[in-house]
């Protein structure tokens, strides 16, 4: 991300070769087009944040239903959005979030299964059973 030099006259980003490049404000055009760039990339980080934050809200929106066994019908996860990214040069790209963004995930829903990874009880259920053995 294109970023201001300590002095604050001087914008430095990096290439696409990995070579570090800057304009100051005397380079004209060359420097307004950094600094151009330098606003999408901040407006960008918000947007990214925005999509970010509207796909876990919908997912959330799908998921608690789920887990509370209040969802009808067939569930169905939103669609997974892509990450924007500019380059220091102007160059947009999507990419996967990372990290990665979570997953719908389906309940076990018969009586015999719990959702444990072993498919037994959890700690908590067997402490549970024996405080209420123990002082019920």
């Amino acid at each position: 991300m294109i970023q201001y030099s300590p002095d604050g006259n001087s914008l430095i980003g990096v290439d696409d070769k990995g070579k570090e490049f800057s304009h100051n404000k005397t380079d004209g055009s060359w420097f307004s087009n950094m600094l151009v760039t330098h606003g999408l990339q901040q407006q960008n980080e918000s947007d990214n944040a925005a999509i970010l934050q509207k796909y876990k809200d919908d997912l959330q929106n799908i998921q608690g239903p789920l887990d509370a066994g209040q969802f009808t019908g067939t569930p169905v996860a939103p669609n997974k959005p892509q990450c924007k990214i500019i380059s220091d040069v102007g160059t947009v790209t999507f990419v996967p979030f990372d990290p990665p963004l979570a997953d719908l995930v389906i309940p076990k829903t018969t009586p015999t299964q719990v959702n444990t990874p072993d498919g037994g009880l959890t700690s908590y259920d067997m402490l549970s059973r024996i405080y209420h053995h123990m002082f019920d």
